[in-house]
């Protein structure tokens, strides 16, 4: 039987991503993301309240200011989309808990992120700082299951990982490979994911930015001089990670990996 409350959630997820979509497109040009208030970039007309409902607002006006006529990008929906999807199989797989209000809002932080990466190759340390404060707090209330040294050995993993291979790399290829930037999220990611969980995050991050880079150079799309932001692999390796483990501590990847190696 279909629970309400799975609708709730991705309600408000959408509703969260509208707000996401603000703040992808206006901190890296470091403006407010209070005000002015969400606008047409074109005609300046301020969206109306009955316009600015998640996805819908989108698909009603056909993508289109309603004054002026100008196109808006998809991304919007579809980072509303993503969001109100994102809330609502955390929401399945942990509950109502605490695992599911911090995995929820660090992979809306996750998916901010993974957009400003693509657009602007960087990853804001805003984003840094407030998932260090949040490890702080997560810690110093007893919120997860790992305590603060399985915390500390994770972001040692994670971001100490990326480091080495971010040195290798531009040891080898002469150019960046993996950015400061990311060796941060790492630190970050691994503080919260623990140890066991930040080898499975970076395993399918990897993963994942191998097999896209491969459709893409098979697509032609890039070539080796391309450079390509990690960030969204690592946030996509961490939702994936978030999304096949269970508050006791389990991970659905790890266990078929031991049921069938072993």
């Amino acid at each position: 039987m279909f629970d309400p409350m799975y609708l709730i959630m991705f309600v408000f997820g959408a509703a969260f991503g509208s707000f996401l979509n603000v703040v992808i497109y206006r901190v890296p040009l470091r403006m407010s993301i209070i005000a002015p208030r969400s606008h047409c970039f074109s005609c300046k007309t301020p969206i109306r309240f009955k316009d600015n409902i998640p996805i819908l607002g989108y698909l009603l006006l056909g993508g289109k200011c309603r004054d002026c006529g100008v196109s808006y990008s998809s991304r919007y929906p579809l980072v509303e989309f993503l969001t109100g999807l994102i809330t609502l199989v955390l929401g399945m797989r942990y509950g109502l808990s605490n695992y599911f209000i911090i995995f929820t809002l660090l992979s809306y932080c996750l998916v901010a992120i993974a957009f400003i990466d693509l657009d602007h190759m960087i990853i804001p340390n805003g984003f840094i700082l407030l998932g260090l404060g949040g490890i702080v707090f997560i810690y110093f209330n007893d919120l997860l299951l790992i305590d603060w040294q399985e915390g500390a050995t994770g972001a040692l993993i994670f971001g100490g990982f990326l480091f080495i291979i971010g040195v290798l790399g531009e040891f080898i290829l002469r150019k960046e490979s993996i950015g400061l930037g990311d060796v941060k999220l790492g630190l970050v990611l691994g503080g919260i994911l623990g140890a066991k969980f930040s080898i499975v995050a970076l395993y399918l991050s990897f993963a994942c930015a191998a097999l896209s880079i491969m459709i893409l150079m098979g697509l032609k799309k890039i070539n080796t001089s391309n450079k390509i932001p990690f960030g969204p692999y690592l946030s996509l390796g961490t939702f994936f990670t978030l999304m096949t483990s269970t508050s006791s501590g389990e991970n659905a990847i790890v266990n078929w990996y031991f049921r069938t190696m072993f």
